[in-house]
């Protein structure tokens, strides 16, 4: 069985893509939305090829639950100017379509650089203790991730991440890692409530892989604004141990009361 980290992409040609996809990624009621992004992701920076011109963002919009099986993305250059190239893609499973999602990729220009936000001071993750991250279901992607909490409140979330599969600290991991975290906003409601991803947004803040990073845990942050008409935001940043912001994302769920019958909270 393959590491599940290897996101292979066969070349079916003309910026289109496939992908095997198994039981693992399950989320609630489809694949998980962070392992599709990371898919459409590397099919962009494959289409692209050019490793001087690094994807800076992604955003996909979810039609409906992906299955487990064959995945399609076909991606599109829609403009490549002398330093950013504009793409658009689709990905859909069984024949139907999924997802759709705008890409962005782009070479490093002569800017001076700045931070304005600095990792939250939090114990190491070595000195986290394993236990007591919240669980709404047993879903099979939670199996590939230790999630160590640190804090938690109606606002806001901070926990370590590290994956249970081989890789770097790279681009499929960070985007993956700033989606795998239970929502701020089930530990905000007052009773059981099912809270899913409509649209993801997503910005590269580092120069990736970060080298030497196997098997090293991201500290991720969520914030959460507010819940109006049953649809709630949450704001991810996701930090190196050493304090380098490494991605940040918005996205937007849908926040509805879980039918009668439902376990759990």
């Amino acid at each position: 069985m393959r590491n599940p980290g290897d996101l292979l992409l066969d070349d079916l040609g003309d910026g289109a893509w496939g992908h095997d996809a198994d039981r693992r990624w399950w989320g609630f009621n489809g694949l998980f939305g962070g392992y599709l992004v990371s898919l459409a992701a590397v099919a962009c920076e494959a289409t692209v090829a050019d490793p001087a011109r690094p994807l800076r963002g992604i955003t996909m919009q979810f039609l409906r639950p992906a299955p487990e099986g064959r995945i399609r993305i076909e991606v599109t250059i829609e403009q490549a100017g002398r330093s950013v190239s504009f793409l658009s893609g689709r990905m859909s499973a069984g024949g139907k379509l999924c997802a759709h999602f705008l890409a962005t990729a782009a070479t490093d220009q002569d800017g001076q650089e700045f931070t304005n936000r600095t990792m939250p001071d939090v114990p190491a993750f070595a000195e986290t203790p394993a236990e007591g991250m919240p669980r709404i279901f047993a879903l099979p992607v939670f199996e590939l991730f230790e999630e160590r909490e640190i804090h938690r409140d109606g606002s806001s979330v901070l926990v370590w991440v590290r994956p249970r599969f081989e890789t770097l600290i790279d681009l499929p991991l960070l985007l993956m890692v700033c989606d795998v975290v239970p929502p701020v906003a089930i530990g905000r409601v007052s009773d059981p409530h099912l809270a899913g991803t409509i649209t993801l947004t997503a910005h590269l803040r580092a120069p990736l892989p970060v080298p030497h990073s196997a098997g090293e845990p991201v500290l991720v942050e969520l914030h959460t604004a507010s819940s109006s008409g049953g649809h709630v935001d949450e704001t991810a940043f996701a930090w190196s141990p050493d304090g380098r912001l490494l991605a940040e994302s918005h996205q937007i769920r849908f926040l509805r009361r879980a039918r009668e019958g439902f376990i759990g909270h």
